[in-house]
């Protein structure tokens, strides 16, 4: 039992000292709020007292230094609220020159600071006087007229509420109200026929355009070149003289055929096949290179 009650001790340790601490919070707390009324009653009482010796010499000996420091916050403070009261006092003024009236005499608008009227030439009193008046009649021709809107008794003159069967004052049967007219039935307007908008012709796509023939220039070809024969070697000379020499009949060696000439074309372009001269380099209709 010793571990149960060791447990207990401790719970019931721990519960006071939340109690206490929670105590001592609301204390401090109250404490808090006393000292708070206590400053402001002391302010207070320092200010009628400032308002009673401020011109006291006995009060003033010795502290002189705090009387003008309030004096001089006091100055100050004055500065201030008069600077305030003429910023209130401008805005105020740029407020009704903006509001404007129409005239009750003239229809003229006249602004709220003018101080006759433009068109007529009343002066502001009266038009002001004016617009107070129009607008007490208009504010009683309204009451008057949702005062008239009200049912009442035809016996007592009572006020009733719509669907009373007898005056709720002096019990008199009201008379019922007249059945509703019936609202005439609609007249069927017939539709109107649609209008049948025919379909647009379709629109036939241009033939495309047939695309040009080129018919490609015609090779050229170098006609062959015949090769000359080579010619017989020539016999080789004898390595000594001999001392007798038969004599021959001299060899006669054919002499060698000339070259065909190549017969070519008169420098024709081979782009376009026209003829050209011989010195040309350029083709002189289509501009091709030759050589």
């Amino acid at each position: 039992m010793s571990f149960f009650d060791d447990l207990q001790n401790s719970i019931n340790r721990g519960v006071a000292g939340a109690n206490r601490t929670g105590s001592t919070i609301k204390l401090k707390a109250q404490l808090s709020e006393a000292m708070k009324r206590r400053q402001t009653l002391a302010a207070q009482l320092g200010a009628s007292l400032y308002d009673v010796t401020k011109d006291d010499p006995t009060f003033r000996a010795g502290r002189e230094a705090i009387y003008d420091g309030i004096a001089a916050i006091d100055a100050e403070r004055a500065g201030y609220q008069a600077e305030i009261d003429r910023i209130e006092a401008e805005a105020q003024a740029a407020q009704a020159a903006a509001v404007r009236y129409t005239c009750p005499f003239c229809g003229s608008s006249v602004a709220a600071s003018d101080l006759f009227c433009s068109g007529c030439g009343k002066p502001m009193a009266e038009i002001e006087a004016e617009i107070t008046k129009q607008r007490t009649r208009g504010i009683a021709t309204a009451a008057a007229s949702s005062a008239s809107s009200v049912a009442t008794c035809p016996q007592c003159g009572a006020p009733i509420n719509e669907g009373d069967m007898f005056c709720m004052s002096c019990g008199a049967k009201l008379e019922a109200e007249p059945e509703p007219v019936a609202a005439p039935e609609p007249v069927a307007v017939p539709a109107p026929e649609p209008v049948v908008v025919p379909d647009p012709e379709p629109i036939a796509a241009p033939a495309p355009k047939p695309e040009p023939i080129v018919t490609p220039a015609p090779a050229f070809e170098p006609e062959p070149v015949i090769a000359p024969e080579p010619e017989p070697p020539a016999a080789p000379a004898p390595a000594f003289a001999p001392e007798f020499v038969p004599a021959t009949e001299p060899v006669q060696v054919a002499a060698p055929e000339p070259e065909s000439a190549v017969s070519l074309p008169n420098n024709t372009c081979p782009s376009c096949g026209a003829p050209n001269d011989p010195e040309d380099k350029f083709c002189m209709h289509c501009g091709t290179k030759l050589r």
